[in-house]
């Protein structure tokens, strides 16, 4: 009899065989996973129009909350000038930025665990907006570079929330698009931050690029305060589904399934790990799963209830079945120290925080050599220039939009259907292969045509389109595998990998610039290409073999109760 190992990160997500008996489903419905429960306001069940006001809501938070703190590298020469400090200083404005965002994501989930989604992205806006106007009175170095530590404090929800967001709302099936568009409103706002602020700067004023942060920031609050209810939500104890539409909770296993069961109808995965029934190794074994929802029955028709909007939801009804019996403090620890387990413990997470942290800093580095590049001979462009030839990169993060996330869940589908519609995590890993290629050739471009001083369209319009395009596509397929491996923890993840980005990025700035000035500009803008293609191409060949191997080993770790 053949059987498949289920454990997570493997689901069935097409099941049955056209059996054609009662309650036979199609081999082509794809079970959706995790299962909703019956409640209207279950965010799984929310119309598409108010998941669609959801994510756009997160969306421009979070375009606009990276776009102040990372977009002021065409202000470099004028910074230089109005507070008479090096290159070098200069750039710790970004760097104070940038390492706050990465580890503030310490206490930004938890408190998104303990007391929802909602509160927090509204008070991390509020400290966004008060930062915004603060940079804007600035009149000292030291003034300034505290103003950047607290808008960074502030825009680090947006490194985490949107994909837990994600993670409340859709299903497995089609989280790869969202999880695409996450990494293309943050990259985004990367791209076109330095264009808004150089254009501001050298026509009017710095200072009133954050006045109109400040603007922005207020109108994306207000959306957030009356169109963003909460999303976590407890389906532990909601577990019945309308007649006709049943819901699943299944117990954890790792134990082989029979095909006679999944073509029985019963679904067995590992996406309702929370529901496990802690028993002693001696207690019965759990009922048959009973018959699955799939997408081409479920009727997502539900709103957000009133409780949903409050300022701060209860939090009885944000408890899970993992917090039984925690305290608050517990729960803080647990919830702290998680992101370092998995980044030190888990190989998956480690991967694709270091595949997604070298991707990101291949923008980085281009964006810290702009002005020493377009600044001199033989080019010398004004801040407003500068500012315009990041136009390239988000032309190349519009393309990964539309192919970075469905390139890949479609990939994985196929590779299920042939599987006999169980969805290995590994099975979207061919996706990151073109992106991988357009890495190598982008950075080379840019390189070599830094160093030659080739004109200056070959290295924009060709070197950063194509480095936009894989600062989307690597980030977004990566960190879509580790949370399809661990499905439980896509804030932890997101902080994880946030702090290998951050901390590299952050280190960054005290030698790239002066490396490039000693050695020139291959060698250290091909050393973070071959960084970014060397560990993508590794984790590829690694776990596209050996990944269910790496995620059997993880499988009994209480995280994934969380």
């Amino acid at each position: 009899m053949n059987t498949q190992d289920i454990i997570p990160g493997t689901d069935v997500v097409f099941a049955g065989r056209g059996g054609g008996g009662a309650g036979s489903v199609a081999s082509d419905d794809v079970v959706l996973i995790p299962q909703p429960t019956s409640n209207l306001d279950d965010p799984l069940n929310w119309s598409r129009t108010w998941k669609s006001i959801v994510i756009a809501n997160q969306a421009v938070f979070v375009f606009i909350s990276i776009m102040t703190p990372l977009a002021i590298s065409p202000l470099s020469l004028i910074f230089e000038a109005e507070f008479g400090r090096s290159l070098t200083e200069v750039n710790m404005l970004f760097g104070a930025a940038a390492i706050t965002l990465g580890y503030a994501n310490f206490v930004i989930v938890p408190a998104a665990n303990f007391f929802g989604r909602r509160p927090v992205i509204l008070v991390c806006s509020v400290i966004c907006i008060l930062a915004d106007i603060w940079q804007a009175l600035v009149t000292s170095y030291p003034s300034f570079l505290a103003a950047r530590v607290i808008s960074g404090l502030g825009a680090a929800a947006n490194e985490v929330i949107m994909p837990m967001v994600v993670a409340d709302l859709l299903f497995l099936h089609q989280r790869g698009s969202s999880t695409a568009l996450y990494f293309w409103s943050y990259f985004l706002g990367l791209f076109l931050g330095p264009i808004i602020s150089g254009a501001i700067g050298s026509q009017i004023s710095w200072r009133w690029f954050f006045w109109v942060c400040t603007i922005l920031q207020g109108a994306s609050f207000t959306f957030l305060l009356i169109a963003h209810p909460e999303t976590k939500y407890d389906r532990s104890a909601h577990v019945a589904a309308p007649s006709g539409t049943p819901a699943v909770v299944e117990p954890r296993t790792s134990a082989p399934v029979p095909d006679e069961e999944k073509a029985a109808g019963g679904v067995v995965s590992s996406a309702s790990l929370k529901s496990e029934t802690r028993a002693d190794a001696g207690a019965q074994p759990p009922p048959p799963p009973p018959a699955m929802l799939t997408a081409a029955k479920h009727v997502a028709n539900g709103r957000p209830s009133l409780w949903q909007f409050s300022l701060l939801p209860a939090r009885q009804r944000l408890r899970s079945t993992s917090d039984a019996g925690c305290g608050a403090a517990a729960l803080l620890l647990r919830d702290v120290v998680s992101p370092l387990r998995i980044l030190t413990c888990y190989p998956i997470v480690l991967w694709a925080s270091l595949a997604m942290g070298f991707a990101a800093n291949s923008l980085l580095c281009l964006n810290l050599t702009q002005a020493q590049v377009f600044g001199a001979p033989p080019y010398r462009f004004g801040a407003d220039e500068i500012g315009y030839t990041n136009f390239a990169f988000a032309v190349g993060a519009v393309v990964a939009l539309g192919t970075a996330g469905p390139l890949s869940d479609r990939i994985a589908l196929s590779h299920a259907r042939r599987n006999s519609g169980v969805l290995e995590a590994e099975m979207r890993l061919p996706a990151l292969i073109p992106y991988i290629a357009v890495n190598i050739v982008g950075m080379v471009f840019a390189a070599v045509g830094y160093q030659r001083a080739w004109p200056w369209e070959v290295i924009v319009i060709l070197g950063y389109s194509l480095v936009g395009l894989q600062t989307v596509g690597i980030p977004a397929i990566a960190i879509a595998y580790a949370v399809d491996s661990y499905k439980s923890l896509p804030g932890e993840i997101m902080v994880a990998a946030t702090i290998v980005k951050n901390t590299f990025g952050f280190g960054m700035i005290f030698f790239f610039n002066d490396w490039a000035a000693r050695s020139g500009f291959i060698e250290p803008v091909l050393t973070i290409m071959a960084l970014t293609s060397g560990f993508t191409i590794l984790g590829l060949g690694v776990f596209g073999f050996w990944g269910k191997q790496f995620r059997r080993w993880t499988k009994d770790s209480k995280l994934h109760l969380l």
